[in-house]
């Protein structure tokens, strides 16, 4: 008697057929049970079910069932192949990407530090501040870190696909958990849900420079009516469109001016940022240090060194290699950002 298809997407360790174990060699059955328990050991401990794990294998679905059943009438080592097979591969992917370079955690620097005050003043006081420091200097990480470390601290990130104040509302309904569809009572949703977390609730928003005019004053009405605090962080145009907009009033503009309490738009000491990051790596090579901290004299400073380093690192595995000041060069031309002397 065959077992019945398992549809669950649960995983069993099934009792095989007694036709599958006739119809197939001895040897074959015991390679099938110990790669079943290979699949389903990695299953669980990856959280994939039956579903996941057949797409993965590009099997069919009734063979798939069939397999996993112990019920395949089929040639069993073909089969047998092509899950071992995948597990290889995958084992094979995992040894790599556990060799890839990762970059360092937060770091302490200066601007960094000046970051993470910003934000917890604006927290602390339910106020608004805005973050306006050149690309690559560390804000986002810094404010990452502030979001991972803090009670109550929500991030979400403003694109041009979300600039107008029902797609902003979105992503902050989403990082809220917040379900409302009805988008009249949205903007009351979020506000009751900030207000509920109770003084201390602060809601940062990156890339800022993409939000247009009414999407700024509608997050400073949940400082406002909810009193939580606002971080709006970008580069030197965030907030210009708001302040430029003369469709309106100078009263309007300045209700939304004067609300900011804070305004970080100075590095404090890039270059010793860019010194702890290179430190950070590892890297002590005198030639390489030098022209790291080159590279940290140019637009988006922080961010190109370490995808520079990164990039350099992963061309130097096939070959054994460690990091060179050739495989620096290298990477940094392909990313074509521009030359070095």
């Amino acid at each position: 008697m065959k077992n019945p298809i398992n549809t669950t997407g649960a995983w069993i360790i099934p009792q095989p057929s007694t036709e599958f174990t006739v119809k197939h060699q001895p040897a074959e059955v015991d390679r099938w049970r110990k790669l079943l328990g290979a699949v389903i050991e990695l299953s669980k401990l990856n959280g994939w079910s039956k579903a996941e794990v057949r797409r993965r294998t590009g099997m069919a679905e009734a063979t798939f069932s069939q397999w996993t059943n112990g019920n395949y009438a089929g040639v069993l080592s073909n089969l047998n192949d092509q899950i071992s097979t995948w597990l290889d591969n995958l084992e094979e992917s995992s040894r790599i990407a556990a060799t890839l370079p990762v970059s360092p955690r937060y770091l302490k620097t200066p601007t960094g530090e000046d970051v993470v005050k910003t934000l917890l003043f604006a927290q602390i006081s339910a106020g608004m501040v805005m973050v306006t420091l050149p690309s690559g200097s560390g804000k986002t990480t810094a404010a990452k870190h502030f979001r991972d470390y803090r009670p109550h601290v929500f991030m979400v990130t403003a694109s041009p696909h979300t600039k107008t104040i029902h797609g902003i509302l979105v992503d902050i309904a989403e990082e809220l958990q917040v379900t409302e569809h009805n988008p009249t009572r949205l903007v009351r949703t979020i506000g009751r849900k900030l207000q509920r977390i109770g003084e201390g609730s602060l809601l940062i928003v990156d890339e800022a420079q993409n939000l247009v005019p009414d999407a700024i004053n509608q997050l400073r009405h949940f400082v406002d009516i909810n009193n939580c605090g606002l971080a709006l962080l970008g580069n030197e145009d965030t907030g210009t469109s708001f302040f430029n907009d003369r469709s309106k009033s100078v009263m309007s503009r300045a209700q939304v001016a004067t609300r900011f309490d804070r305004r970080l738009k100075r590095e404090n000491n890039p270059q010793l940022g860019a010194e702890m990051l290179i430190s950070a790596w590892g890297v002590d090579d005198e030639d390489c240090v030098k022209f790291l901290k080159v590279i940290a004299q140019k637009p988006g400073a922080l961010r190109n060194i370490d995808r520079t380093i990164k990039a350099a690192l992963i061309s130097g595995l096939s070959g054994g290699e460690d990091l060179t000041l050739p495989l620096l060069r290298d990477a940094w031309k392909n990313r074509d950002l521009g030359d070095i002397a």
